[in-house]
């Protein structure tokens, strides 16, 4: 046939052109190594491509282990909504890193971005890349929701992890890991993102939670000591929490070892480098962490432990290849104490971050990008960035590298995010914050109708219950004020010369002014009594938290056991005199810490229930009988109990009762 013809052609041309056997078993050994090479090649890539989707997986299961992490440190009341947070963080930031984040970020166009070559690609080989950066596109835009968690708006939430994930990430991705990216050209080390991802995400949940600001009730001042308190909730669930926080530390796995690219041509080396050096840094930074607090606070908080490891994790990421196992260590052991001052600083400023993502993120991210300058080497980096990355090592010369690239991501990110922020606050209605409704019964109820854990919908936060909580809100900020009006009142009354009490004076005007303090009666939280406000809120000391309910047992309406207490126009509006046997001796009534029911208010006659009015008390009583007096001060006893059950239901039904209708009745 014509291809045997063919054949014989091209072997008598062989052996035209090869004038000795030697020659010609040369070409045949030179083909088949040749053909070897193309397989292992083939392979190589193949396995490279499997390690490289298997980190992606992982990447993506540090998902499941933010939504636990975070949903265990806030309040049960907003479990689902932080969730809910999670997957559209997923869902937005795969459309838009499809679309043209991926393209952005790619080794193209110049070295700020790239030029959307790759938008909207088409499945192929460069899928595999796609995919992997997705994983860490979407952990970038999932910091900031812990932050601000319980109290933004959803749709300023999405703004800013959107733009996150679209146009942060890739932007600065490109700059650090393009080959054509500044950063990149400059010597930058960040081998898996400590400032790619956790910075820039750190520094978008910084801005998000100064501007929308602390949790109702979280930091109160103390006029007394004048101080801030701080009444940080704590996570409703620390099992939940451990969980989220163990996934997070096995999917880091994927995050540093997968950032390798593979495992062939040697890779595998730098692989098994990342895999220890993040086992052996958290496990410092935990360690470093529990006896930091212990040693220097006095205290032990399981949430800082979990926030501590997870703060080695950030802070290894950067230099899990380049760095040796003693830089390794010390790293974890510097991140402990950064983390645990940074956290104490941001309640010292006021900046209230539910799962402290600013100190664990943003702080130990700089951290971790700093000291790879310090325990990296010119050996190591060459072997996880490729024998033409860095010239000669210089320590001083690669730690402005790095400074450098921290500030910048940080201002880029910083300026992007309240790009977004700002508006939302100042400019657009309703603001970046929920109402304090919303707040109070939690997002879920507020945007699903219900709550997390099915056993808790009977405790749904109605508006009476809104009610309570405010009314005690108001309860604790009016005690604090009347706690420092008296410690004012004692320093004017004990001042030694003219310029410490006019110093007094004035403090006491301003307290004054802040509480609105008239002359007049006010208005009190339970039911609609009218008592002085002196006396409702001494009267306080005696009653339950609720702000309403009756002096304890044994305890008059002052909340002083030892005083006599007489009936007088501060507690009735009107004398309350016996009649004696001549008409003339005054008699004064028993005290109501004496009076035979166990619980008695301050101001029963105040509603306009006078007892001097009531059926009872109003009767003839007659002259010289001792057993009548006797009988009638019991009734009188039994009537103030009665008409402090009647203005009790009153308060807490909200029911309009015709008191002096009933006590007539009664």
């Amino acid at each position: 046939c014509s291809c045997s013809r063919r054949r014989r052609a091209d072997l008598r041309s062989i052996r035209t052109r090869m004038s000795t056997p030697a020659e010609v078993q040369q070409l045949i050994d030179a083909s088949i190594s040749t053909h070897v090479v193309d397989k292992d090649h083939v392979e190589a890539e193949a396995i490279d491509a499997i390690w490289i989707l298997l980190g992606a997986v992982l990447v993506f299961l540090m998902q499941l282990g933010f939504g636990l992490l975070e949903s265990g440190s806030i309040q049960s009341i907003n479990s689902q909504s932080i969730l809910f947070k999670n997957i559209l963080d997923v869902s937005i930031v795969s459309i838009g890193w499809w679309a043209f984040g991926f393209s952005i970020s790619t080794s193209t166009g110049n070295s700020f971005i790239g030029d959307g070559t790759n938008v909207f690609p088409d499945p192929g080989e460069n899928y595999v890349p796609l995919f992997f950066n997705w994983a860490f596109a979407a952990t970038s835009a999932t910091i900031i929701s812990g932050a601000v968690a319980g109290r933004m708006k959803l749709l300023a939430y999405l703004c800013s992890s959107t733009i996150m994930g679209w146009i942060i990430f890739p932007i600065v991705s490109h700059w650090a890991w393009a080959t054509n990216g500044w950063l990149y050209e400059m010597g930058y080390i960040d081998f898996a993102g400590s400032s790619v991802v956790h910075l820039a995400g750190g520094v978008g949940a910084l801005c998000g939670s100064i501007l929308v600001g602390p949790r109702t009730l979280r930091f109160e001042y103390d006029y007394v000591q004048e101080r801030w308190v701080d009444h940080k909730p704590k996570g409703h669930s620390a099992m939940i929490a451990f969980v989220g926080t163990m996934l997070l530390w096995m999917g880091w796995f994927g995050f540093n070892a997968g950032t390798t690219l593979g495992v062939s041509g040697g890779k595998y080396i730098v692989a098994a480098t990342c895999l220890f050096n993040t086992s052996l840094a958290t496990s410092s930074a935990v360690l470093s962490t529990v006896l930091f607090s212990r040693a220097f606070f006095g205290e032990l908080s399981f949430w800082e432990v979990m926030n501590g490891l997870l703060a080695g994790l950030v802070a290894i990421t950067a230099g899990c290849a380049t760095c040796s196992a003693w830089g390794a260590l010390l790293i974890g052991l510097l991140t402990g104490p950064t983390y645990k001052l940074s956290s104490t600083l941001m309640a010292k400023l006021r900046v209230d971050d539910p799962v402290d993502a600013v100190s664990v993120h943003g702080t130990c991210g700089i951290l971790g990008v700093v000291l790879t300058a310090f325990f990296s080497n010119e050996t190591r980096i060459k072997r996880a960035y490729g024998e033409e990355y860095i010239g000669e090592y210089d320590i001083g010369t690669q730690l402005g590298v790095q400074l450098l690239g921290c500030l910048v991501i940080a201002i880029f990110a910083a300026t992007l995010v309240l790009a977004i922020f700002v508006p939302f606050k100042f400019l657009i209605p309703g603001g970046i914050r929920i109402s304090d409704r919303d707040e109070l019964v939690g997002q879920d109820y507020a945007y699903f109708g219900g709550y997390a854990y099915p056993d808790w919908e009977e405790m749904v936060r109605t508006a009476k219950v809104h009610d309570q909580r405010k009314s005690e809100i108001k309860r604790r900020k009016e005690k604090t004020l009347w706690k420092k009006l008296g410690e004012l009142n004692r320093r004017v009354s004990q001042a030694s010369n003219q310029r410490d009490k006019e110093r007094n004076l004035s403090l006491l005007v301003r307290v004054k002014s802040k509480m609105n303090v008239h002359d007049g009666p006010r208005v009190s939280s339970v039911g609609s009594l009218p008592v002085n406000l002196a006396k409702r809120n001494s009267m306080r000391r005696g009653m339950d938290d609720s702000g309403g309910g009756l002096p304890k047992r044994g305890m008059d309406a002052s909340g002083d056991t030892n005083k006599k207490r007489y009936l007088d126009d501060s507690a009735y509006g009107t004398n309350r005199l016996d009649d004696s046997e001549d008409g003339k001796e005054k008699k004064r009534l028993k005290p109501q810490s004496e009076v035979e029911s166990p619980n008695i208010m301050s101001n029963q006659g105040s509603a306009g229930i006078s007892p001097r009015s009531s059926p009872i008390t109003s009767t003839n009583r007659r002259k010289g009988s001792n057993d009548v007096s006797e009988d009638l001060q019991r009734l009188e006893g039994m009537i103030l109990q009665l008409q402090t059950k009647v203005m009790m239901l009153t308060a807490q039904s909200n029911v309009k009762v015709d008191a002096k209708k009933t006590l007539g009745y009664c």
